[in-house]
């Protein structure tokens, strides 16, 4: 993961989101990190700020401090979020932060394997959001997507995207942020789970830097037959968000992006 833990200072010497008593200020809520096996870190502001484009009903996977589950809730006023992760100290941190929020009554933090969630929902969701751990499942054959749920550290963007179809209503959402090497795998693979590719970012620090990550957003198709015509195709040229300008000061377009979390934005 890309952290913050160098106490947010991205530019020059002011905090895109300043800390105070163990505390991460952002605009309109505050988020402690120091239990959580998630931290707040540059990868999920951005993916919090990306994902979606609306719905009732939301899904943060691996929520650690709950941030991304925070500014979902911040965006999207009338949804709903379930945020889970397998990690009992996370949870009862993400817990505390949603609480000290403006929106605890819709945001719920549960302690429970991405398997156990899906295994209970079936086309509960309009968007699911996460910032997955980097690593290879091991998995490769994606014929069943109950199996790859229960493979043992499950948490890889392909197993998400392997299992996201069953848990997302017609139309739903899946957006993540990746490292770029893992880009081509899952567009290939997205028709074979029910999924299409949507739209994608690529993420570069400064304009004379490499596009290590990518946030991609791949979308649950009404019947099977319509995936294999994904709405962004293999040879559509794909946008890059540069974050940073030559001097380090934040982009027009990444404060466009993060303007309504950052203090400093």
């Amino acid at each position: 993961m890309f952290l913050l833990v160098h106490s947010a200072k991205l530019v020059n010497s002011d905090y895109i989101c300043t800390m105070k008593s163990g505390l991460f200020y952002f605009k309109k809520f505050s988020v402690s990190h120091s239990q959580s096996s998630m931290k707040v870190g540059v990868d999920g502001v951005l993916i919090g700020a990306w994902a979606g484009r609306g719905g009732v009903r939301m899904l943060d996977v691996g929520t650690g401090c709950g941030l991304i589950a925070l500014m979902l809730a911040q965006r999207f006023p009338s949804a709903g979020i379930d945020a889970i992760d397998i990690d009992s100290a996370s949870v009862a941190e993400a817990k505390e932060n949603i609480e000290r929020s403006p929106w605890g009554d819709r945001v719920c933090v549960m302690q429970s394997p991405f398997s156990s969630l899906y295994e209970e929902c079936s086309e509960c969701y309009d968007l699911i959001v996460s910032n997955p751990p980097y690593f290879d499942s091991g998995v490769n054959d994606f014929s069943s997507a109950r199996n790859i749920a229960r493979h043992k550290g499950s948490l890889s963007p392909e197993t998400l995207l392997a299992c996201s179809s069953h848990m997302l209503r017609d139309k739903g959402r899946l957006s993540m942020i990746f490292p770029s090497e893992y880009f081509s795998k899952l567009r290939l693979m997205a028709p074979l789970c029910g999924m299409s590719l949507d739209r994608a970012t690529y993420v570069k620090d400064g304009y004379g830097s490499v596009a290590k990550r990518v946030m991609a957003e791949f979308i649950k198709k009404e019947s099977e037959s319509s995936c294999a015509d994904a709405d962004m195709t293999m040879t559509d040229e794909v946008p890059t968000l540069v974050m940073f300008e030559d001097d380090r000061q934040p982009t027009d377009e990444y404060r466009r992006l993060c303007g309504d979390f950052y203090l400093k934005f």
